[in-house]
């Protein structure tokens, strides 16, 4: 694996992880909010950037606050305009001027997120693609304990970061003597019935880490008020979606509580983009579980059954811009 730093222009180091010597299209992996590189590779059998390295090129996205990508000094605070503008514009722009071809966005949750406000921001960008897991573009009166999570967490103005990481070690010893607080805290990140015990405890010891006051207060705004908008509010991302003309493909799971697939597909027609498809990943649609939203990569059988499906979409989308 290949660790490449990326200096951004407010003193932060971040990191890339590239998968060396493998060939294909370039494909950056973008974690979600309180996550970092190993929403993509986790362990030796949940990892699709293992699985894309068959014919693509995966490089993995590792923001701010989290591994090594560290400021020279320590502030404690982010928003989603960081990652975005900042962040992940010197990712792409480095990723491009060394393989010199457009790279396949493909990103979990807030990681899908940001991929839909790239290409609002920076339409003629070299993304060829989106493929989100998970993702919401707005959200619903009906997702009660998320918009109550929204009131409540304006706490957090008060604290500089929310120590996940130290929640998710406390967690394991309890995980480990009761499977039912396994599921108690998993609910809301993931289908706890869809998840292996193994992958559950990598999941609290390796990919949740910490996140800022700013990003954490940010999507309680978003919760409150159904919509997606900048921290300033001066862009709103929901309404600027036909904006996106890339092809999109959306993964989504009956069990998901944070990105609803029926939110989901009332929004996809918003897009801009003349190809643009959604998979629900259920047992009514053949598939093994009733998905959530964290199992939608790491969900026993998602190397099997979704896996596949990323590699024939980015394919696709090559063949039929002839490359």
């Amino acid at each position: 694996m290949e660790i490449i730093p990326v200096a951004t222009d407010d003193g932060w180091t971040v990191h890339l992880y590239h998968l060396e010597g493998t060939s294909g299209a370039p494909v950056l992996l973008v974690h979600g909010m309180g996550a970092n590189r190993f929403n993509f590779d986790l362990n030796e059998r949940h990892s699709l950037a293992q699985a894309l390295a068959r014919k693509f090129d995966p490089w993995i996205v590792e923001m701010r606050g989290r591994g090594r990508s560290r400021a020279q000094r320590d502030p404690a605070d982010w928003n989603f305009e960081d990652f975005l503008h900042r962040d992940l514009r010197r990712m792409v722009t480095l990723v491009v001027e060394r393989t010199g071809r457009p790279v396949h966005w493909v990103g979990h949750s807030m990681g899908g997120m940001l991929g839909v406000a790239y290409l609002e921001c920076y339409p003629d960008s070299n993304v060829r693609s989106l493929t989100l897991f998970g993702t919401p573009l707005c959200f619903g009166e009906d997702q009660l304990m998320l918009r109550l999570w929204g009131h409540l967490v304006r706490v957090h103005r008060f604290l500089p970061t929310m120590d996940q990481e130290a929640w998710g070690r406390r967690m394991l010893p309890l995980m480990r003597q009761s499977p039912e607080a396994l599921k108690f805290f998993l609910r809301y990140l993931a289908n706890p019935d869809n998840i292996d015990e193994r992958t559950s405890q990598d999941i609290f010891a390796r990919l949740v880490t910490n996140e800022s006051a700013g990003i954490t207060l940010q999507f309680s705004d978003w919760v409150r008020r159904g919509e997606v908008r900048s921290a300033d509010g001066g862009f709103n991302y929901t309404r600027e979606l036909p904006r996106v003309r890339r092809p999109a493909l959306f993964f989504s799971g009956p069990e998901d509580r944070m990105a609803p697939a029926e939110i989901t597909a009332r929004i996809l027609p918003r897009l801009g983009s003349a190809i643009k498809r959604q998979v629900v990943l259920s047992k009514e649609n053949g598939f093994s579980a009733d998905y959530g939203h964290g199992d939608l990569l790491l969900g026993r059988e998602a190397p099997a059954e979704v896996y596949p499906m990323v590699l024939r979409w980015l394919q696709e989308v090559d063949e039929s811009a002839g490359s």
